[in-house]
């Protein structure tokens, strides 16, 4: 797949694979890692004040060595540089358990949204994980741009199966004059979902490919592979799976195929990486998602 690239995104698979290990195998690299920095992170920076096992302090920092976006600039490296989409839909589906989108609270006592994430989350087929989000989390986002709020209140919407939330969300999408182009796609979508509309559904995820070049993102790279699209798709397909019957998903870039055939495969299966071998303790909490309370620092 490194061939089909254009220089430019060549020159950026080269440096994930220098810097993020797109090389080796996922134990490989971050047992190193964990070797390097443990003393550090195991000692003076050890989390103080709290009643944790060793093995869940090991836990813990090695979430903290795997979690944020290289750990998906990592998938998205080993998917092009091995034309393996496995390792992109499990790197999207770790990087969301690892980075507490079932409800982590920050300084301010407020939830996160991070919507566009979700949607490359999604894009796994992870939904257990926006299941408990949603059950955990208010309906609307309290802080964070307009269009991201939106995202988060169509989505979670969307997963709590609730019409009366979904219209709401719909309606308060309505009143923006202006909203940004992607927005107006998942929209279109989203509205195709409450009038169980497969045409509706299927212009709307076509159009929201056809945009999906244009939402902003951290890293170019990012938009060779849109994962957002993706997201959408399954969000709509685990709703209700006829309404993506008109849906053609046999299409190139920025569509992935083989993440929507790898996806489809793992149906039943977990999405995410098993990091077993570096932490049992971390491997447990990805596959229980358990509430993490960023203020007291303790799961339950």
């Amino acid at each position: 797949m490194i061939d089909s690239l254009p220089k430019k995104y060549q020159r950026d698979i080269e440096v994930l694979v220098d810097s993020y290990g797109a090389g080796q195998s996922l134990h490989d690299y971050f047992s190193a890692k964990q070797e390097m920095y443990f003393p550090e992170l195991l000692g003076v920076h050890r989390m103080r004040d709290v009643d944790w096992t060793e093995d869940q302090h090991i836990a813990h920092a090695t979430q903290s060595l795997m979690r944020g976006y290289p750990l998906l600039e990592r998938g998205y490296g080993k998917r092009i540089l091995d034309d393996n989409p496995e390792e992109l839909a499990r790197s999207a589906s770790t990087f969301g358990r690892l980075s507490y989108w079932w409800g982590t609270r920050d300084e301010c006592d407020d939830f996160l949204s991070g919507a566009n994430d979700m949607l490359r989350i999604l894009a796994s087929g992870d939904i257990p994980l926006f299941q408990h989000y949603t059950s955990v989390t208010p309906a609307h986002a309290q802080r964070g741009p307009r269009a991201e709020r939106l995202l988060h209140a169509g989505i979670t919407a969307v997963i709590s199966r609730d019409r009366e939330r979904l219209a709401a969300a719909i309606a308060e999408y309505a009143s923006w004059s202006k909203p940004k182009k992607h927005i107006v796609c998942l929209y279109a979508t989203l509205q195709g979902i409450y009038d169980a509309d497969p045409t509706q559904v299927a212009k709307g995820l076509n159009s929201f490919i056809d945009t999906s070049r244009k939402i902003s993102q951290l890293y170019d790279l990012f938009k060779y592979i849109c994962l957002e699209p993706h997201g959408l798709y399954e969000l709509c397909r685990w709703y209700a799976p006829e309404l993506v019957a008109e849906f053609d998903p046999n299409r190139g870039l920025p569509w992935d195929k083989g993440l929507y055939q790898w996806v489809r495969s793992n149906e039943g299966n977990q999405p995410f990486y098993d990091v077993t071998s570096l932490s049992p303790t971390l491997q447990e909490w990805l596959e229980n998602i358990p509430f993490r309370d960023e203020l007291q620092h303790h799961w339950v």
